[in-house]
């Protein structure tokens, strides 16, 4: 399985400059990633996407690296979010999103947004990935409801074990970025 399409190199220096303005800092003394990783390099990508223009950015190079059909876009809640509601804007699919827990009432469901059903074909997606585990956990609750995940993306990809995780899981990964694209130290 191949790392995906890909973007255009313009697309891709378009989102570099975007990350790295609005989304990047270098920090001096290592923080840990939610992950449990260690870094000095910082990504917002809640931040670096959270003005329309860059968004839609975003949004366009992930349909153009995912090439793939589907009917709804979605992750896990806040760091798939805003991408998915960008992606159900430009491509008039439905989105959704997976909580870290079920509902306490109503429908006590874990996934919220659109009515997946059995057989639906769905891409995730995610602002940053460090080992790809909250996307997978997410898909893992997808596929309780016999929906097919049938490509992955993030604005960024933080480790080259991400490609491998996806691999293993059968789900095509097709970051828009990487941790070569933003020249930083992988995890």
């Amino acid at each position: 399985m191949s790392a995906g399409v890909g973007i255009g190199p313009e697309r891709k220096a378009e989102l570099v400059a975007l990350v790295k303005e609005q989304g990047y800092e270098r920090r001096s003394e290592p923080f840990r990633l939610t992950s449990g990783g260690w870094s000095h390099d910082y990504i917002d990508g809640k931040y670096a996407l959270s003005r329309g223009p860059a968004l839609r950015r975003a949004a366009e190079a992930a349909l153009e690296a995912l090439g793939v059909d589907f009917c709804a876009a979605g992750g896990p809640t806040m760091g798939a979010d805003a991408l998915a509601h960008a992606l159900s804007i430009l491509s008039g699919c439905g989105w959704f999103s997976v909580r870290k827990e079920p509902k306490g009432h109503g429908r006590q469901a874990w996934v919220e947004g659109s009515r997946l059903r059995e057989g639906d074909a769905v891409v995730m997606v995610e602002d940053v990935v460090s080992t790809g585990a909250s996307l997978l956990r997410a898909a893992g609750r997808l596929d309780e409801l016999g929906v097919r995940v049938v490509a992955a993306t993030a604005l960024v990809d933080r480790s080259p074990r991400v490609l491998e995780v996806f691999n293993s899981a059968g789900i095509p990964w097709r970051p828009l970025l990487t941790w070569e694209d933003l020249q930083i130290e992988p995890l």
